[in-house]
């Protein structure tokens, strides 16, 4: 009898102790180390998963086969890591369970839905898929390679230092479509390499383009170029600096003709004060412009190194609010970043000259995405600004 108790006890704790390993081996989530961002990289964008799905396919590279086959998922940390300050993309256990590393060569972004980079290995193009989550589907990243696709659900990601750039602007006037114009943005990193304007002459109304080329020296720009929609240059502008500041201008024509000479000066905040517009020997000045800057409000005033004329311009605008510069030269004209709501220029007549009012419509994050220019109070100018991540 004794035996049979013990026999009895030993069964059920070996019943047990079953029991207990089978629970472990089909449920215990395995540990998940991913791949570490390189620490020369300042910034980045990574996208981390779990597990990875192959899905055979007899199509090219980058095109989805009518009737892919899956192979059953593979638990393992997989990473995608995007580098922007080298156009780099790094992937993690997804190639032989090696970490790559190949140039950007190309980026599409499908805004709200996806983003893809395109990379070559060897001389065939490949592309990695961000497809942005939903409501219903979480984050996906799809590789595409000659035999079909890698596909991993995102479990976790995160963004270093990345920047939201300004890509494009559009004005639209119902009053008058000869106002209507659109700029688009190229940039290397954060730095503006071309701006694309594409609008009607004012004194023609015949459709017209121009663009503008920057050019830097140890990140701060060096010179902008304009040229017209043929590539005919119409006019060059060197910067010159003193304690990283620009001071000075120098404009020259297509000729290469040296046509005005401006000078800059600096408040303590860094913000222009006064401004020398000169011609081309730079002693002349077709005008002198100083500014005051108060809360919430700039003072302008206008003359000459004669001081023939006199006209003070008061501007409002939020000066709690931080400026967004497009591109570096436009800290030479606080009239290109502060968001000024009213103005009016007092004459040295004593007459008084306004402005159409300006309102502003900011995204959640700080950005001006709207502007309504109150030309026609009741029928404004709209200008949209459109924002890309780096």
């Amino acid at each position: 009898m004794e035996f049979k108790k013990g026999m009895l006890l030993l069964l059920l704790i070996l019943g047990m102790a079953s029991c207990t390993n089978d629970s472990q081996d089909g449920n215990t989530k395995p540990e998940i180390v991913y791949a570490d961002v390189k620490p020369t990289q300042a910034k980045y964008k990574a996208f981390y998963g779990e597990r990875i799905v192959k899905i055979k396919s007899t199509g090219r590279p980058n095109n989805a086969d009518p009737t892919p086959q899956p192979i059953p998922d593979i638990v393992k940390p997989v990473s995608v890591i995007y580098y922007p300050l080298t156009q780099t993309i790094s992937f993690s256990n997804i190639f032989e369970n090696t970490r790559v590393e190949y140039k950007v060569t190309g980026i599409v972004v499908n805004k709200g839905i996806s983003v893809i980079y395109s990379f070559k290995i060897g001389e065939t193009v490949y592309t990695c898929k961000i497809t942005e989550k939903t409501f219903i589907s979480p984050a996906t990243v799809t590789v595409y390679f000659a035999g079909g696709s890698y596909q991993f659900d995102v479990t976790n990601s995160e963004k270093m230092k990345i920047a939201k750039l300004l890509s494009k602007q559009t004005n639209t006037s119902a009053a008058n479509s000869k106002r209507n114009f659109t700029i688009q943005y190229t940039y290397a990193d954060t730095l503006l390499v071309k701006s694309v304007r594409n609008y009607f002459d004012s004194k023609t109304g015949v459709a017209a383009v121009q663009v503008s080329d920057y050019v830097y020296n140890a990140g701060k720009i060096a010179s902008k170029t304009i040229s017209n929609g043929e590539g005919s240059i119409l006019k060059k502008v060197a910067y010159e600096y003193t304690n990283n500041l620009i001071t000075k201008a120098t404009t020259t024509n297509a000729a290469g003709n040296v046509t005005a000479i401006d000078t800059y000066e600096y408040d303590t905040q860094g913000r222009v004060i006064t401004i020398h517009y000169g011609d081309s020997s730079g002693t002349i000045f077709d005008m002198i412009r100083h500014h005051i800057y108060e809360k919430n409000k700039m003072t302008t005033i206008y003359t000459d190194d004669k001081e023939s004329f006199y006209d003070t311009e008061i501007s409002v605008y939020n000066s709690d609010r931080k400026p967004y510069l497009i591109s570096q030269d436009e800290i030479l004209d606080p009239f290109y970043y502060l968001d000024i709501t009213t103005t009016s220029i007092t004459h040295e007549d004593g007459t008084v000259s306004g402005f159409p009012e300006n309102s502003y419509e900011y995204s959640a994050d700080g950005l001006l995405i709207k502007v309504l220019h109150k030309i026609d109070v009741s029928n404004p100018d709209v200008l949209i600004r459109e924002y890309d991540e780096e």
